[in-house]
């Protein structure tokens, strides 16, 4: 099975603590369908205009998409695969933030491709960057780093595109934006984002059978938090997955 795999990121700039980029990887064969499927979630929820984790304001409906997404991405045979930095034991950061970023960019799509064992056509949120070919040379050092241990070189192509051209680029936005905030608050227990945000964290964290969204994950194919450096592994804990899909819409009354 080849994937479509898009790529975003959330936190890499002003003064939040850590930043996170997550990988969704959707099957080349049910693009359309994806598709699809998430304008009826938009239609249904009524959120007009594009999706992403910074209009998660104050509505039920947006509360809810976000747990919709994951929910889709979870029964479907979509998967997800994100890395959350912690900038302040991450050394390179402090140094060259652009190659920092990519470095860790590199390390999630090398992982990712060797997990999922398919060929990948990537397809990342634009950026405005010094060096304008991040974007091909991640894919080209992730082929390496597989070929070096022993598997394929999967990664067909690493492309920069508008994220109002691609339904995934907003799915994976929500998602990342989600995990990259819930870790925040772990870092920053004062913190409180919107309301429907606040909603959005706690049926998100229960439907993957958790209490918060603040936890790393074992490997897993379908679904994977990676903490890094290696000093923040485990940090609060590393929970498995164990999907709970009873879990109750957001009502306006909660919000």
């Amino acid at each position: 099975m080849d994937y479509l795999v898009y790529g975003d990121e959330s936190g890499t700039t002003g003064s939040d603590r850590c930043y996170s980029i997550g990988l969704l990887c959707v099957p080349k064969s049910k693009v359309d369908e994806f598709n699809k499927y998430v304008l009826d979630l938009k239609k249904k929820r009524g959120i007009v205009g594009e999706l992403k984790w910074s209009k998660i304001k104050n509505s039920a409906g947006q509360a809810n998409i976000c747990v919709d997404l994951l929910s889709m991405v979870l029964r479907s045979s979509c998967c997800y695969h994100s890395i959350v930095v912690e900038k302040s034991i991450y050394n390179n950061w402090k140094s060259d933030r652009e190659k920092a970023f990519y470095q860790t960019y590199t390390y999630l799509l090398k992982n990712t491709a060797k997990q999922v064992k398919s060929k990948l056509i990537v397809l990342i949120d634009q950026k405005c960057d010094k060096y304008k070919k991040n974007d091909e040379v991640i894919g080209i050092v992730a082929n390496n780093m597989l070929a070096k241990l022993g598997s394929d070189r999967t990664i067909q192509e690493v492309t920069m595109n508008d994220s109002k051209e691609h339904l995934g680029l907003q799915v994976v936005d929500i998602l990342t934006g989600a995990v990259n905030s819930g870790y925040m608050k772990f870092l920053n227990p004062k913190l409180s984002l919107s309301v429907a945000k606040e909603a959005a964290f706690i049926k998100m964290a229960n439907m993957l059978g958790w209490d918060q969204l603040v936890y790393d994950t074992y490997p897993n194919k379908d679904f994977n938090i990676w903490h890094f450096p290696s000093e923040n592994r485990s940090r609060p804990a590393t929970k498995a997955i164990i999907p709970n899909f009873s879990i109750k819409a957001v009502e306006p009354s909660e919000i």
